[in-house]
């Protein structure tokens, strides 16, 4: 109880933050630099410590029958976006560094952030009524005792990992911070490298040929 007392009560903290500032960043009022600065932090860090209490108190110590993905995608999630929020506006307010180059401003925009989150929602909604129509669970931690082989997984083997990459992308765009857009490369490889490579060595390992046989009929994206 304490445990999820506490992530709440960090979350909500952080949401409203967040909240206060974008409808300061993408409004007409005025901050000053300083006070938008230390908004921006009193946002991203306490989301840091969410992710970080999320994977410490739930993430499995035992993952005999499950996949040894590095965490939760999720919360993969969540860390790229916090991190470039933060990376952006510990920039834009405080050291200045760099530029972002104006061509990148392609990637601001409301409507087309929009449809892709609409679109990511939808592949969701989805993605999981077909884990719980075989009674699945589909956490990667978890055992898997069959693989699902129709429906969306017919024509990607990883829609819900795409639909993240989507939903990033279209927030990001969204929210008009490029950063959070460049950043999907980084969910992009930390969910490559350190969740569907381990996931597919699992399966391997797991459903022999059955599964063998499906990674060349159907693509890991699309």
């Amino acid at each position: 109880m304490f445990k999820k007392t506490l992530i709440y009560i960090l979350l909500l903290y952080s949401l409203s933050n967040y909240y206060e500032f974008f409808y300061w960043y993408l409004g007409d009022s005025q901050m000053v630099i300083e006070k938008a600065f230390k908004l921006s932090l009193l946002s991203s860090m306490p989301m840091f410590l969410v992710i970080v209490l999320i994977h410490f108190f739930y993430y499995p110590t035992n993952t005999g029958d499950s996949a040894n993905v590095v965490s939760f995608p999720p919360i993969i999630f969540l860390f790229s976006m916090n991190l470039a929020f933060t990376i952006a506006m510990s920039n834009m307010y405080h050291y200045q560094i760099y530029q972002v180059p104006e061509i990148l401003n392609i990637f601001r925009s409301k409507p087309i952030g929009i449809i892709l989150i609409l679109v990511s929602l939808i592949i969701f909604y989805i993605s999981i009524k077909q884990f719980n129509k075989h009674s699945e669970d589909p956490i990667p931690t978890s055992p898997s005792n069959l693989i699902i082989i129709n429906g969306i997984y017919s024509y990607t083997r990883n829609p819900m990992y795409l639909a993240l990459l989507l939903m990033q992308i279209g927030i990001g765009m969204l929210l008009s911070v490029i950063h959070i857009v460049m950043f999907t490369v980084l969910t992009y490889l930390i969910l490559k490298y350190f969740v569907i490579f381990p996931e597919e060595k699992y399966l391997e390992d797991k459903f022999g040929d059955i599964y063998v046989r499906y990674k060349k009929s159907v693509n890991r994206w699309i």
